[in-house]
């Protein structure tokens, strides 16, 4: 194989360069398209774009349900059994009552279709036999508690049987039938 000899002294590099020396060469012309991108490219590079982003959606909003358990089970007897105990004790009007009621019970129904609405299935405690359900009766009480109020206890007062029944334990009218726990024939019986 035959090298070229470099050349030497302070002609230019390239003899077909052509023109003086500290000039630049002219350019050759490119192609128009040369420089374009193709489709292919850019289809790919949106594409990654795009699953990146839903990617990361996805990601955020698993994460952010991680409080709420998939399936959860309710002591829904026990709930509502605790108000309407808690409203007969109270000295609240008929009317009032069934109102009141009817607002608890929308309330619990509004609670547990938002639960629902969020993808959470809720089983009523008495169904569920065995596994680990974890119990939201405490959180679903105190959410609905928080918008309704729980009647309060009526005040003991003569008028009503528990109020009589306090008030004749707490003053005995005679001592004489009050039993010693002597025998029958011992004095003082």
């Amino acid at each position: 194989m035959a090298r070229s000899k470099a050349p030497s002294g302070d002609g230019p590099l390239f003899e077909e360069a052509g023109g003086r020396a500290g000039e630049n060469p002219p350019i050759a012309p490119r192609p128009a398209n040369a420089r374009k991108l193709g489709w292919m490219p850019v289809a790919l590079v949106g594409g990654l774009v795009a699953a990146g982003l839903w990617g990361a959606w996805v990601t955020k909003n698993v994460l952010a349900d991680g409080d709420l358990p998939p399936m959860a089970k309710v002591q829904l007897a026990g709930l509502v059994g605790e108000y309407v105990q808690a409203q007969a004790r109270s000295a609240t009007p008929p009317e009032q009552v069934t109102s009141e009621t009817r607002a608890f019970m929308a309330e619990i129904q509004r609670n547990l279709a938002a639960r629902g609405q969020a993808g959470q299935i809720v089983l009523v405690g008495e169904a569920v036999l065995a596994g680990e359900v974890p119990d939201i009766t405490a959180e679903l009480r105190r959410e609905v508690y928080a918008r309704v109020k729980m009647p309060q206890a009526a005040a003991a007062n003569a008028g009503d049987v528990m109020g009589a029944m306090r008030a004749a334990m707490a003053a005995p009218q005679g001592a004489s039938n009050i039993p010693t726990g002597n025998p029958l024939h011992a004095p003082g019986n």
